[in-house]
């Protein structure tokens, strides 16, 4: 009996120890089971100011693009192994100089006017992605994928190697048919140095990138794409000294002008004068002056009136003097 007690003893552990191996078995076959329908069932989502490309990247099949996935979408079902690529469709800028700017705040742009003046110039860009799945499809396999314009840095790089070469070319081809005190003092020429620049450069970004790949900052995917909004600064020459000049230049204009304006008004004055005398003679202009200077006051007397005047009296030129005594 004690043989077959000891011999059950024995066996028990064994039988708990299965039980424990079975358990742990159980859970590691879930937690693989769990990864592969995490592959098999992938989940793709999108922020409301983002759209998202859908690329296949399964083992069976091709990186080829399957689909658009819309802005705000929650656990869209994608296959094991594809690859969401999302982009802005908000409004984005391209700043160049100043606060806020995409690149150095004292960046700015170089330009050389009509009369080999070097000016310094600061541009904003307002711009949208244009959504068309067509374009943006191309946008993405020709420019995106290179330059990884689906993260946020890819994104500036990409502004940085395609927009600027750009900007610096328009301002520098259309600066030329401008002096420099025309862009920095003439409001006019300025706004028509800003609106050849933008012609210019909407010409050239489309060649540059290979497609119309950016719409004004009004698009909203449904309406005309429109034209990227282009503006500038008001162009400083890079040599301050020119502005002291400038400035010179005009403070003696303005004291010049106030002179002629001084020296008209005197004219005006002596031919005034001429015409008195030509009308009352030397000694009556000169009459006539002392009276309506107050130097001269007369009186009307009316006929066979009497008419007292006041004598003026002099005063003693001292509190101290005596009176004169009488003569003997």
């Amino acid at each position: 009996m004690a043989k077959l007690g000891n011999a059950a003893a024995a066996i028990k552990p064994k039988g708990g120890g299965s039980v424990k191996v079975k358990v742990i078995g159980g859970l590691i076959v879930a937690v693989i089971a769990l990864i592969i329908l995490f592959n098999i069932f992938n989940f793709a989502n999108t922020d409301a100011n983002r759209i998202g490309l859908h690329y296949g990247g399964g083992v069976i099949e091709d990186k080829k693009f399957k689909s658009i996935v819309p802005p705000g979408s929650t656990n869209k079902l994608i296959g094991p192994g594809d690859t969401l690529y999302t982009y802005p469709i908000d409004q984005r800028s391209y700043i160049i100089g100043g606060d806020g700017a995409d690149t150095d705040a004292a960046d700015e742009v170089t330009v050389v006017s009509k009369d080999n003046v070097r000016l310094g110039v600061r541009v904003q860009v307002y711009f949208t992605l244009n959504r068309n799945q067509d374009v943006i499809k191309s946008f993405h396999e020709r420019i995106g994928l290179k330059t990884e314009a689906y993260e946020e840095s890819g994104w500036n790089d990409m502004l940085q190697s395609y927009f600027r070469p750009q900007i610096d070319r328009a301002l520098s081809a259309v600066a030329t048919n401008y002096n420099w005190a025309e862009l920095y003092n003439n409001e006019a020429k300025k706004s028509a140095f800003q609106s050849a620049a933008a012609k210019e450069f909407t010409r050239l970004l489309p060649a540059a990138v290979g497609g119309d790949y950016f719409c004004g900052p009004g698009y909203n995917g449904s309406n005309d794409c429109g034209e990227l909004s282009f503006t500038i600064q008001k162009p400083m020459p890079l040599d301050k000294g020119i502005i002291d000049g400038l400035e010179a230049k005009q403070r003696a204009e303005l004291a010049k002008a106030t002179q002629e304006q001084k020296n008209q008004q005197v004219n005006v004055e002596l031919q005034s004068v001429k015409q008195q005398v030509a009308m009352l003679g030397a000694n009556g202009y000169l009459l006539k002056t002392a009276i309506e200077s107050g130097k001269i006051q007369f009186m009307v007397i009316p006929q066979n009136g009497n008419v007292s005047i006041p004598v003026p009296t002099t005063t003693p030129s001292t509190p101290n003097d005596q009176p004169t005594q009488p003569a003997r």
